[in-house]
């Protein structure tokens, strides 16, 4: 099974701040950030290791010396030995056992530490590599694009040769354009009862309702949420936003049994759950996956699924994880943009006082789609005006 540990989705460890696949100079110059605070990272860490590792040596030196102190004194006593004697080697060798004792201890709460810091580079390291893969993919992205518009240019180029011919009967009136209301499909999953999702749900539920197009927005929660429970909610309320809180990581969501008797776990591989978002009529718009270490993997099994996906770079507090999902609804039900409702949410995770977790929340699209030009929640143009 999964864990994901009780802070939902995370240490609190500083680290780079976004992952976010954009268009935009600013965030490159956020994925370049974040390449350079990975490195100090892991610069600091393996310096951190190496003194470690050094006391932890030394530390265990001196109790095998103060062993080995306190064995010679013990043997000093002999039949022969006065008693005046014997009490002084014992308490001698009981003086060598306490200093034993204690170097033992430090040694056993720098083990502790070591692994403490060779747990955050591991962390470190993965986050660079990411990183590095999203650099790279953006860059082929930038390629694949230029030849798209030196393709596209070359059409118009041949388009302008031909002649043009209009006939009035291909003149129609166009209807006007319905308005949709917006259809979120939030799935909880909380097996072993150590997570706040339902109170996370309470907040979105309540920012929503106070939000200026709230009646536009319609959330259908289905707590203790199996694989089953996805494709109905697909099936039924054919959704434009499916997001999903509980625990994840290594390429899977932890989803429920719904067993009343005997809770249980069920992971759900990113490749089915592609392939069940897949069958949705369309597919959604946008996946949340307010879960712990949910990126790694996502660009490649969900993006082509999913045009956005905003996932998690690592594990954060439930505390984190609420605050983003209460401020980013709260600010689709607004009328603004998916890249702005992130920002909007990311900053509301560091007016929390969170702001060590807000580098791991992280947005990826699709080069075909533009997160900033793209709203979840429109109303018609005579109702904006009155």
């Amino acid at each position: 099974m999964l864990h994901r540990q009780k802070v939902r989705y995370g240490h609190t460890e500083l680290s780079g701040r976004t992952i976010m696949m954009l268009d935009s100079r600013d965030d490159v110059q956020e994925k370049r950030v974040s390449e350079k605070q990975y490195r100090d990272q892991i610069d600091r860490y393996t310096k951190e290791l190496a003194a470690l590792r050094k006391d932890e040596a030394a530390a265990k030196t001196a109790a095998g010396k103060a062993r080995a102190s306190a064995a010679t004194s013990r043997a000093k006593i002999k039949p022969t030995t006065s008693a005046s004697m014997a009490r002084s080697y014992e308490s001698a060798a009981q003086r060598a056992d306490k200093q034993a004792a204690g170097s033992e201890k430090k040694a056993a709460d720098l083990a502790g530490k070591i692994a403490d810091r060779t747990k955050k580079l591991h962390t470190a390291e993965s986050g660079l590599a990411r990183v590095q893969r999203a650099t790279t993919r953006r860059d082929d992205q930038a390629s694949a694009k230029q030849r798209r518009v030196e393709l596209d240019h070359a059409r118009k180029v041949a388009q302008l040769s031909r002649p043009v011919v209009r006939h009035v009967h291909e003149i129609r009136s166009v209807p006007t354009p319905q308005i949709e209301e917006l259809r979120l499909l939030y799935l909880t999953a909380n097996p072993d009862s150590d997570l706040r999702v339902d109170a996370e749900v309470a907040q979105v539920q309540r920012a929503v309702r106070g939000a200026l197009h709230r009646d536009s927005v319609k959330i259908n929660h289905r707590p203790a949420a199996a694989p089953e429970d996805l494709l109905d909610g697909l099936n039924d309320l054919k959704p434009h936003v499916v997001h999903f809180s509980g625990h994840g990581g290594a390429g899977a969501i932890v989803m429920d049994n719904s067993n009343v008797d005997d809770p249980q776990a069920r992971d759900l591989t990113f490749d089915r759950l592609g392939r069940a978002l897949d069958t949705a009529a369309p597919p959604p718009v946008l996946l949340v996956l307010n879960a712990c270490d949910t990126v790694e993997g996502a660009d490649e099994d969900l993006l082509p699924i999913v045009p956005v996906v905003i996932a998690m770079a690592s594990t954060v507090l439930d505390a984190t994880a609420a605050v983003f999902a209460a401020r980013f609804y709260a600010a689709i039900a607004a009328g603004i943009s998916i890249k702005k409702a992130f920002d909007q949410a990311v900053l509301g995770v560091e007016l929390a006082g969170l702001s060590d977790e807000s580098w791991m929340i992280t947005l990826v699209h699709r080069e075909d789609v533009d997160p900033a030009d793209t709203v979840l929640v429109r109303l018609p143009v005579d109702t904006l005006m009155s």
